[in-house]
C-alpha cells in the first residue's frame, strides 16, 4: 500500500531531525579532532623551538663579560656568525632592560610574531641579577607547515562531512523505515477496526432508533430489533476480545503454563465443529491422535486450532473436504489442518496473517479478518508458529507448531 503525502509527513519530519542530529554529531567529532590535531602539532613545534632557543640563549650567556655590578658583551664572541641560523637572533639587556647588543635576526618593526626564550644573567661571584639574554626565532617553514596542516584538516573535514552526510542520510532513512511501517500499520489497523465496528454500531443505533420512534409497539417487531441489537453487541464483543487477545500476545507466558492434553482438546473441537461441517456439506476427517500433551495456555492453544478450522470451513466450498491431524516433529507437536478449498495466491501467503486482511472482502463479508493473525500471534507466543502451503483451486494446508515446553530463554524474552 503506497504511503500518501499526509502519511509520510511524520516519517519525513523524523528523517530530517535524525539527519540533522547525525550531521551535528559527525561535525562535532570532526571539528574536535581537527582542533586537537592542530594544537597537538603546534605544541610539538613549540616544544622543539623552545629547546633550540634555550641552547642559543645559554650560548649567548657565554658572551657576557662581568664588570663590577654590570656586564659587557664580548664583541668577538658575538661576531661568530656560525652560532645562529638566519632565522635566529640574540639580544642582551642590562638589569634595567636597556638593550646592550644584538646579534643575528631581529624582526623588522616588530610586526612578525617571533618565538622567544629569555634567560636571566647572574654574576657568578655575587650571584646578583645583572641582566638578561633573549633568544628569538621566526621560522617561515614552521608557519607554512602549520598552514598546510590546517588546510589539510579543513579539506579533510569537508570531505568527511560530505561522506558523513551521505551516510547519515542512509542511516536516517534506515532508522525511519520501521517507524513508517509502524505508522502505516497503525493507520491501517485503526481504519480497519473502525470499519469493522461501524457495522454493528450502525445496526444497534438503527434498531434502537426505530424502536424509539415506533408508536405502535408490536412484540414481533421489538423482538427482531432486540435480536439485531444483541447480534451487533456480540459482534462488537467478539471483535473487542480479539483485539485484546492480540494486544496481550507479547506478554510473558511464564505464569500461564499448564499441562495441556492436546489429544482431548482436539477431540472436543471435532465434536464442536462436526455439525458445522455437516451443515456446509463438507466432509470432515479427524485422525484419532494418540496421547499428546504440552505445556502452555490451554485456551489459547485451543483458539489457534479453532481459528484454523473456522478458516477452512469458510473457504472450502460445498462438497469439499477438511482434515485434522496431529504430528510429532522433534520437540514439537504439530496440528495440521488441510482443506480442498479455493487456495491462496502465492503473493497472499504472508498477507493472510495480517490483521483485518482479506483477499476478497466482498465475497467473504463474514468474519473480521483477525482469525489467522490471532492464530499466528498465539502460536508464536508459545515459541511456535503457524505456516501455510497452498495451491490455487486445490486447497491449503496450515501447520500450527508448538514446542512441548517453551524454552526458558523465550519466557525471559517475553517478560
Amino acid at each position: 500500500m503506497p504511503i500518501s503525502v499526509n502519511e509520510s509527513g511524520p516519517g519525513l519530519s523524523l528523517e530530517r531531525r535524525l539527519l540533522i542530529a547525525y550531521l551535528l554529531a559527525f561535525a562535532s567529532i570532526f571539528v574536535a579532532a581537527a582542533v586537537a590535531a592542530h594544537f597537538a602539532f603546534v605544541a610539538v613545534i613549540q616544544h622543539q623551538t623552545t629547546a633550540r632557543l634555550e641552547d642559543v640563549a645559554r650560548a649567548g650567556i657565554r658572551s657576557v663579560i662581568f664588570v663590577g655590578d654590570g656586564l659587557a658583551i664580548d664583541e668577538q664572541e658575538i661576531s661568530n656568525k656560525q652560532l645562529l641560523t638566519p632565522e635566529q637572533g640574540l639580544q642582551w639587556f642590562d638589569r634595567h632592560g636597556r638593550l646592550l647588543a644584538a646579534e643575528g635576526f631581529t624582526p623588522a618593526g616588530g610586526h612578525r610574531k617571533v618565538h622567544t626564550v629569555t634567560m636571566p644573567i647572574l654574576n657568578p661571584k655575587t650571584h646578583q641579577y645583572v641582566g638578561s639574554v633573549t633568544a628569538g626565532e621566526w621560522s617561515a617553514q614552521e608557519r607554512a607547515d602549520v598552514w598546510y596542516l590546517d588546510t589539510g584538516l579543513l579539506l579533510s573535514a569537508l570531505l568527511a562531512s560530505v561522506a558523513s552526510a551521505a551516510g547519515a542520510l542512509a542511516l536516517a532513512r534506515r532508522a525511519v523505515k520501521p517507524v513508517q511501517r509502524s505508522l502505516q500499520t497503525l493507520r491501517e489497523f485503526t481504519d480497519n477496526a473502525a470499519h469493522e465496528l461501524r457495522g454493528p454500531l450502525t445496526a444497534i443505533a438503527t434498531s434502537a432508533d426505530a424502536a424509539l420512534r415506533d408508536d405502535k409497539r408490536e412484540p414481533e417487531h421489538d423482538r427482531h430489533r432486540f435480536e439485531s441489537i444483541a447480534d451487533g453487541a456480540r459482534q462488537m464483543s467478539r471483535l473487542t476480545s480479539d483485539l485484546l487477545m492480540l494486544a496481550g500476545a507479547d506478554r510473558s507466558l511464564e505464569r500461564e503454563l499448564f499441562l495441556v492434553d492436546v489429544a482431548a482438546m482436539l477431540d472436543k473441537l471435532v465434536v464442536d465443529f462436526r455439525g458445522a461441517f455437516a451443515e456446509a456439506e463438507i466432509e470432515f476427517h479427524a485422525a484419532a491422535p494418540g496421547a499428546a500433551s504440552l505445556y502452555g495456555n490451554p485456551h489459547q492453544i485451543e483458539r489457534v486450532v479453532a481459528n484454523l478450522l473456522e478458516n477452512a470451513l469458510r473457504y472450502t466450498p460445498k462438497g469439499g473436504n477438511v482434515s485434522l491431524e496431529i504430528r510429532r516433529h522433534g520437540g514439537e507437536l504439530q496440528v495440521v489442518v488441510s482443506d480442498s478449498g479455493v487456495g491462496i495466491a502465492p503473493e497472499h501467503l504472508e498477507r493472510i496473517f495480517e490483521r483485518f486482511w482479506r483477499a476478497d472482502p466482498v465475497r467473504t463479508p463474514e468474519g473480521s479478518g483477525l482469525g489467522l493473525a490471532i492464530a499466528r500471534a498465539l502460536a508464536r507466543r508459545h515459541g511456535g508458529d503457524v505456516t501455510v502451503t497452498s495451491h490455487m483451486g486445490r486447497g491449503s494446508t496450515f501447520v500450527a507448531s508448538f514446542p512441548v515446553r517453551p524454552r526458558a530463554t523465550r519466557l525471559r524474552g517475553l517478560a
